[in-house]
């Protein structure tokens, strides 16, 4: 199990957090510093996009010193690298035992079941996840994927989004704010920036924000998105 005692699953899904997401090996060595906990509340390590030997992963997840968000996607939802399903699936039960969270897609929920099963009976969180690079599905489309993903297993949602103007904007806050679970919601896009703010500010509890180098048009540097999170809270 991981070095870190597992805080509960309540706590690691507040409103607001902010993920710094390690996407390179630069990002990767400052993810286990103790530096990177004054940028961001928990980091996400994404597999797909990471060159180095699993054991060289764990350490980092390991010594991380916030929680550690374990992402292997899929190549169809903006996975960096063309991953079998096999291979994801070993990433996954490799690295599961040194995640606090897990992030598996609302589409690969049923193919990826056992390694739901193990995070379930780890005391993983579960993040079921929707990205959509083209523009923004209607609420009704969005609220279906919620329900289907609670009902795969996952203890919160996450969706991304193209936003293409102020009515896509208007559709993932209306979602957000009316959320009667732990929901995650951000933009893509030249919207992207400003979507993060509001979403944040409507209560998704994961932000998703970059340590060195954005992954997507719409991201906001970690820490800065933090910042402004808090200012916005008034703290």
């Amino acid at each position: 199990m991981h070095s870190h005692s597992l805080p509960g699953k309540s706590s690691l899904l507040r409103a607001g957090q902010v993920a710094g997401s390690v996407v390179d090996d630069a990002s990767l060595a400052f993810a286990g510093s103790a530096a990177v906990a004054e940028r961001c509340d928990l980091v996400e390590f994404r597999a797909d996009a990471l060159s180095p030997a699993p054991e060289r992963l764990t350490a980092a997840m390991q010594s991380c010193p916030v929680p550690a968000l374990l992402t292997v996607r899929s190549h169809a939802e903006g996975g960096l690298a063309a991953l079998s399903l096999e291979a994801r699936q070993d990433l996954f039960q490799r690295l599961l035992p040194s995640a606090q969270l897990v992030d598996v897609e609302i589409a690969h929920l049923t193919a990826l079941s056992g390694v739901v099963d193990a995070a379930r009976q780890s005391g993983v969180v579960v993040v079921a996840s929707f990205h959509d690079f083209h523009g923004t599905p209607d609420r009704s489309v969005l609220e279906d994927l919620a329900a289907q993903a609670m009902a795969g297993g996952a203890d919160a949602v996450k969706f991304a989004t193209t936003l293409h103007g102020s009515a896509d904007l208007a559709t993932l806050a209306a979602l957000q704010e009316s959320s009667l679970v732990p929901l995650a919601t951000m933009g893509m896009g030249p919207l992207g920036r400003v979507s993060r703010l509001l979403l944040a500010s409507l209560g998704s509890v994961l932000n998703y924000g970059y340590l060195d180098q954005p992954t997507i048009h719409g991201q906001w540097p970690a820490r800065r998105l933090r910042d402004l999170i808090q200012e916005l809270k008034g703290e």
